[in-house]
């Protein structure tokens, strides 16, 4: 039993799974944003892809649905507060990932993931199934995000190399 005003495992656990899926600006994270982050906003209107939004807190937070990021470090040039790491540095260590509710595996055609992708880390293999499959390359995906508000089936996600195993 919890003392009154103390959150319960359960809500830690809930807190941290949420805090695990905000999509926190290239060359930051959760922690440095907790720790510093004044929430002044600076980053998110020096965007230029319009990506970055007000969260919790009015914290910076990415939503791919609106784009993806060019990586051009103005939201960390941007900031005085030192949220953000040297942009010399690998931005962050996001892969996308195609899951099955992907138009292709219902039968319907689409390439819209592919299309989007420039660094061509999504590749269709039109010899996979009846109108061909999509793979995402990890070793090429810079974790941009364009593919993910392009995918109309909202199918594609972006997940740390760790969790899809691959070596950072």
């Amino acid at each position: 039993m919890t003392s009154l005003g103390a959150p319960s495992e359960m809500q830690n656990a809930r807190s941290n799974a949420w805090r695990a899926a905000v999509p926190r600006p290239p060359w930051t994270d959760e922690r440095l944003v907790r720790e510093k982050c004044t929430s002044c906003g600076d980053c998110i209107r020096a965007c230029p892809e319009s990506i970055l939004f007000a969260g919790p807190a009015n914290t910076p937070t990415i939503d791919f649905k609106a784009g993806g990021c060019v990586f051009c470090g103005d939201c960390a040039l941007a900031c005085n507060e030192g949220v953000f790491r040297d942009t010399d540095a690998a931005p962050w260590t996001l892969v996308a990932t195609v899951r099955t509710d992907c138009f292709l595996n219902r039968g319907v055609s689409c390439q819209s993931c592919t299309d989007a992708c420039d660094e061509t880390a999504i590749i269709f293999d039109i010899r996979a199934g009846k109108v061909g499959a999509v793979k995402v390359v990890a070793g090429e995906c810079t974790g941009c995000g364009a593919c993910v508000g392009s995918c109309p089936a909202s199918a594609i996600h972006l997940i740390s190399h760790s969790q899809q195993g691959v070596a950072v």
